[in-house]
């Protein structure tokens, strides 16, 4: 799941363009990004207490 929202996140920042673009875009790579971190802050909290 981690590595889905990284990967959600290139395609985002692939697109994005602060030329031509709003600012959502860039929000979304921020989303997705914060989304991996946070899977994965879990995943580790969760092993640690296994």
């Amino acid at each position: 799941m981690a590595c889905r929202a990284v990967a959600q996140a290139g395609l985002m920042a692939g697109t994005a363009s602060l030329d031509r673009e709003q600012a959502w875009p860039l929000l979304l790579v921020a989303g997705w990004l914060t989304t991996a971190t946070d899977l994965m802050l879990e995943q580790s909290l969760l092993d640690s207490l296994a």
